[in-house]
């Protein structure tokens, strides 16, 4: 068996970017840029009105001056703005070259068609001069960004319409045992629902994954072997169960017939000791146990890493520290991931109260169904008292409700 913290560098060294690929502006928020991009032009592209007001001349403060006409937003003025006039112009309008500044109209005194400006009238106020932004030719999003709604508005800005990215990957799930029926079935004596299947599928869907293939294998060599095969065009492939050392545990023979390498198997973990990494040609594995919890452990720490990787971000999720409220054992040489809730306490030094959810097994996903976050203790001592510090990652999609 490696240790978590091996078993994780594995899988973070396993999992490369795929190829790029060119998508719709539309398609690609959540995703890493593989090009830089620059403005195609200034920002503004001319002296912008900030306000609703008055496009003026300094010379004219605290003078009685004719209102000549109007600059809604997208239109440009073509007259002349001579001494003692002024236009009325619009947040957003091209200032006429002659305006020194924009007087808001809270701030003049309006009879008919002329205006009372103030005494005092500052060079440039509430203008926006051309450039003041973003310079022609400036790089505002690099190689490697991801793209967050705020760049999509950038990049709409600079006219785009698609852009080329690290791609998402695709995924395969296979759902492998005997005793399990689909969720919407009445289950006979020895039959359980299957929770995984749904789960992973949930999983994936909050990290933005396209829908996976979701494949149910029976536990025998040649059918998990022959399901595989099917998922052969999945970038990623996530088998839940059959991944032990059971006379029915099939996954690791049916991974080596198919034809993958095994990375690592067996991880010095609680719970999910029997987690399995393999890879073949380009495509990632994974054997995750059968049990609820220890799949969702494995996915949660592992799987995840891997999809950023696969789509050019920092793999490995910075933890977060908070103070225990109860204590939290040791599992010896293991280290034990335990389900719990993270609550902002500003009154705490760490800010962050951890409230632990006590599991009677691995497969026991209803005492901690509340949990929103795992805790870390480490292997080798007498555990966590409460009142400690310790460090924790949030759950995916990460919440702190």
């Amino acid at each position: 068996m490696i240790s978590a913290g091996e078993a994780l560098e594995l899988v973070i060294q396993a999992a490369r970017p795929g190829a790029l690929r060119l998508v719709p502006l539309a398609e690609a928020c959540g995703l890493c840029l593989a090009e830089d991009v620059s403005a195609d032009r200034d920002y503004p592209p001319f002296a912008r009105a900030t306000m609703d007001g008055f496009a003026v001349r300094l010379a004219d403060a605290g003078r009685s001056v004719a209102v000549v006409g109007e600059i809604p937003a997208g239109c440009v003025f073509g007259g002349d703005l001579g001494h003692g006039r002024c236009l009325e112009i619009s947040t957003g309008a091209v200032c006429p070259p002659a305006a020194e500044a924009v007087v808001p109209k809270e701030h003049v005194a309006r009879h008919a068609d002329r205006v009372l400006l103030p005494a005092k009238i500052e060079m440039g106020q509430n203008i926006a001069p051309q450039g003041s932004e973003c310079r022609q030719g400036r790089r505002v999003l690099a190689a490697g960004d991801v793209v967050t709604p705020l760049a999509v508005a950038v990049l709409a800005s600079f006219g785009v319409l698609s852009i080329r990215v690290v791609p998402r990957p695709s995924v395969g799930i296979i759902t492998t045992g005997a005793e399990l029926i689909p969720p919407g079935r009445q289950p006979s004596p020895g039959k359980i629902r299957d929770a995984n299947g749904p789960m992973l599928l949930a999983l994936a869907s909050a990290m933005q994954l396209e829908r996976p293939v979701h494949l149910a294998a029976a536990d025998r060599l040649e059918t998990i072997v022959a399901t595989l095969q099917r998922m052969a065009d999945r970038d990623l492939v996530l088998l839940s169960g059959g991944v032990s050392v059971g006379a029915h545990d099939m996954v690791p023979r049916a991974l080596t017939e198919y034809g993958a390498e095994i990375v690592f198997h067996k991880v010095k973990q609680k719970p999910g000791k029997p987690l399995l990494l393999a890879r073949k040609d380009r495509q990632l594995l994974f054997g995750l146990p059968g049990n609820p919890l220890a799949c969702h452990l494995g996915f949660q720490r592992y799987v995840a890493a891997a999809i950023r990787g696969m789509t050019g971000q920092t793999a490995a999720a910075a933890p977060f520290y908070g103070e225990l409220a109860q204590a939290a054992g040791s599992k010896g040489e293991r280290t034990h991931f335990v389900p719990a809730r993270a609550e902002y306490a500003p009154a705490l030094r760490t800010a962050w109260r951890l409230d632990v959810l006590p599991t009677v097994s691995s497969a026991d996903i209803f005492n901690s169904c509340r949990a929103n976050c795992y805790v870390e203790v480490p292997p080798g001592n007498d555990g966590l008292a409460a009142g400690q510090t310790a460090a924790f990652t949030w759950f995916i999609p990460s919440t702190t409700s």
